[in-house]
C-alpha cells in the first residue's frame, strides 16, 4: 500500500508527521511525507520529499503533482488547506482519506479579529471545516474537544483521539549538537519556557515571575525557546528585560529543529507552559512540549485549569498555579527549593509515567487497528 502524508504548514521532519504518523504507517505499507520544507530521504521508508514554489496556490499545486506521481491507495491531510489536494487525490485514485488535525483551527482563525465578530468568524469557519471534513474516510484529533467542533453526533465514530504525546526516545535519532546551540548545551538551566512567545502564552508574565525569583535565586538561569509572532511584543519583551534587570539570569534561542529540543530539556530543571486560562483554545490544548518535559524528567509549572490539573496535579507531576505572578514564582521556588534526593524522585516519577502512559508507542496500535479497518472497508 502507497500512503501519502501531505502538509503545507510543517517540514517533512516534523515530530508527530514523521516520527509518529510516518513512522507508525511505514509498518503497512510505503509512506511518503511530502512537504514545502525540511529535508529529503528518498533511501528510508518513510521517505521525505520537499516541493518548491512561491506562491501559495502553487505550494498547494506542487505537493498535488507530487503526490499524484505516487497513485497513493491512502492519503493523510494534516490541514485545511492540504484536505483540498486529498479531496482530488480521492476521487482520482479512489484513495482512502484521513484527515489528522492538531489545532483548533476555527478558534485560532477567530483570534485575528476584533472581539465583537470573534464569534460569527469562528462559526462560519468551523461551517467551511466541517464540509471539508465530511469528505475525509477517518478523522483524527490531538483533542477529543476538536473532534466534537467538527463530527455531527451521528458520525463520531469514524473519529479517533489519538494526543499528541512523545515517541519514546525521539530525541536519540539524531543526537549531534547543531553548531548554534553547543554554547547552551554546555550549562545548566533552572527553567526552560519552549513554544510560541505571545501575551496569551505568558512570556510577558513569566518575565514578571523571574523578577520575583531573582531576588531568592541570585544565579538563577532561564533558557526561553521560541519565536515572536508579534514585533510589539518582542519590543515590550525586550525592555522588560532591561527593566526588570534580567539580562544575566534569560538565555533566548529561537527556533530549533523539534528533534533537537531534548539536547536542551536534558539540560533544564522544571519545565513552564504559563498561559492565559482566559483564552479558551489553550485552556483546553495539551500541548506537545508539556509531554516533552515530562518524558525528559522535568517536573512542570503550567496555568491551573481543569485539563492541567487533571494532569499534573492529580499524578503529583509538579504545580498548577493560578495566572498570577506571586503564585507562579511561589510554585517554582518550592520546586527549586527541593533537596537533590527530593527532586530526583520528582523527576524519576515524571519519567516513569511517561514511559508507561504518556507516549506515542501506548496510542500507535489504536491508529494501525483503525487504518487496517478502514483498508478493508
Amino acid at each position: 500500500m502507497k500512503i501519502c502524508i501531505i502538509t503545507n504548514s510543517h517540514p517533512s521532519n516534523d515530530v508527530r508527521l514523521y516520527y509518529k504518523l510516518a513512522h507508525s504507517l511505514a509498518k503497512l505499507g510505503e509512506v511518503h511525507l511530502i512537504s514545502v520544507s525540511g529535508v529529503s530521504n528518498q533511501q528510508i521508508n518513510p521517505y521525505q520529499e520537499t516541493v518548491c514554489s512561491e506562491s501559495h496556490w502553487g505550494k498547494l499545486a506542487e505537493l498535488y503533482r507530487a503526490a499524484v506521481a505516487y497513485k497513493p491507495q491512502m492519503v493523510v491531510c494534516v490541514e485545511p488547506w492540504t484536505m483540498l489536494i486529498g479531496i482530488r487525490l480521492k476521487w482520482r485514485f479512489k484513495a482512502k482519506l484521513i484527515f489528522d488535525i492538531h489545532e483548533f483551527y476555527a478558534d485560532a482563525f477567530a483570534e485575528r479579529f476584533p472581539l465583537l465578530l470573534r464569534i460569527p468568524a469562528k462559526y462560519l469557519y468551523l461551517i467551511a471545516l466541517k464540509l471539508i471534513e465530511s469528505h475525509s474516510d477517518l478523522t483524527i484529533a490531538v483533542n477529543r474537544q476538536i473532534l466534537q467542533q467538527v463530527l455531527p453526533s451521528s458520525r463520531q465514530a469514524k473519529g479517533l483521539y489519538l494526543p499528541n504525546y512523545p515517541v519514546k526516545n525521539v530525541w536519540d535519532y539524531n543526537c549531534e549538537v547543531p553548531a548554534g546551540l553547543r554554547d547552551l548545551c554546555d550549562m545548566r538551566f533552572d527553567l526552560i519556557y519552549i513554544g510560541g512567545l505571545t501575551r496569551d502564552r505568558g512570556i510577558l508574565k513569566l518575565l514578571k515571575v523571574i523578577s520575583h525569583l531573582k531576588t531568592l535565586h541570585s544565579n538563577l538561569t532561564v533558557l526561553i525557546v521560541g519565536t515572536f509572532f508579534d514585533p510589539e511584543v518582542q519590543k515590550l519583551f525586550d525592555a522588560s528585560v532591561n527593566n526588570y534587570n534580567l539580562n544575566k539570569h534569560i538565555y533566548y534561542q529561537d527556533w530549533i529543529p523539534a528533534e533537537k529540543i531534548g539536547l536542551l530539556l536534558k539540560r533544564s530543571r522544571i519545565g513552564l507552559w504559563i498561559f492565559n486560562p482566559k483564552n479558551r483554545r489553550m485552556s483546553s490544548a495539551l500541548p506537545l512540549k508539556v509531554m516533552e518535559y515530562l518524558a525528559a524528567g522535568l517536573p512542570v509549572v503550567t496555568t491551573k485549569t481543569p485539563l492541567m490539573s487533571a494532569l499534573i496535579d492529580k499524578n503529583g507531576l509538579g504545580k498548577c498555579v493560578p495566572y498570577r505572578s506571586s503564585e507562579i514564582a511561589r510554585a517554582i521556588d518550592s520546586l527549586l527549593s527541593l533537596n537533590n534526593d527530593e527532586y530526583r524522585a520528582l523527576s524519576e516519577h515524571c519519567v516513569q509515567l511517561a514511559e508507561e502512559r504518556f507516549n506515542w508507542e501506548a496510542q500507535e496500535p489504536q491508529l494501525l487497528e483503525a487504518v487496517d479497518k478502514l483498508v478493508k472497508h
